[in-house]
């Protein structure tokens, strides 16, 4: 889990708007036209990784993945006893009865139950991030005054450089102030509903890709 959380981290570092590496904050032009630019820098996924903010997300991550999970093992025993019930009752159905329910109990083995568990992991993947989102949002005022305190020019990630001195790294100060600001956050609830939904959207932009395929054929 905690692999997973420090990917899912990075990859959610990636995503916020506003702060991408390398993105550049201008102070006034006529001094920038003068001086040299002053650069700082800071570590987002340490801002999620060591916030009291982001410590509370692997706790609440791990209670919303078993409660899933234990969804989806119950719809797992259920179709098992489903099975069960069709093969010691089969010779009693008709053949068009059997057949269907055969098919449909097989589609239901290896395609929905399937599908479910992948979907789940997708869904609960974006409940982390945004989560973690939640926290780089907060920071970005913090970052944005003390980049306006000390008259710099440019904040970079700290994943876009490969050195920089350390008195230009402010991701202590950005913490200090973040924890003061955010003691936690909540990461969303995530059951088989929501799984259903997400494969009713991605069934549907499926289908809708396919018919204007075939208008332009």
């Amino acid at each position: 889990m905690n692999k997973q959380f420090a990917m899912m981290a990075g990859a959610a570092v990636l995503a916020v708007a506003g702060f991408v590496g390398g993105s550049a904050l201008n102070g006034a032009e006529a001094q920038g036209a003068q001086k040299a630019p002053v650069i700082l820098i800071v570590d987002r996924a340490q801002l999620i990784a060591q916030s009291k903010a982001g410590k509370t997300i692997p706790d609440q991550a791990n209670r919303v993945k078993a409660s899933v999970e234990k969804e989806l093992e119950a719809e797992a025993a259920k179709l098992k006893k489903d099975i069960e019930s069709f093969q010691k009752n089969a010779s009693l159905m008709s053949d068009e009865v059997r057949q269907k329910t055969g098919q449909d109990l097989e589609v239901r083995r290896q395609v929905s139950l399937p599908q479910r568990a992948q979907i789940m992991e997708q869904v609960f993947g974006n409940a982390i991030q945004q989560a973690q989102t939640k926290i780089l949002i907060e920071s970005q005022p913090i970052m944005k005054q003390i980049v306006e305190d000390r008259s710099a020019t440019i904040l970079l990630d700290r994943s876009a450089v490969m050195y920089a001195a350390p008195e230009t790294d402010i991701t202590q100060e950005v913490l200090a102030a973040l924890d003061k600001k955010m003691k936690s956050v909540d990461v969303e609830k995530v059951s088989l509903v929501d799984v259903d939904k997400a494969i009713q959207e991605m069934t549907a932009a499926q289908a809708k890709a396919q018919a204007e395929a075939q208008k332009k054929k």
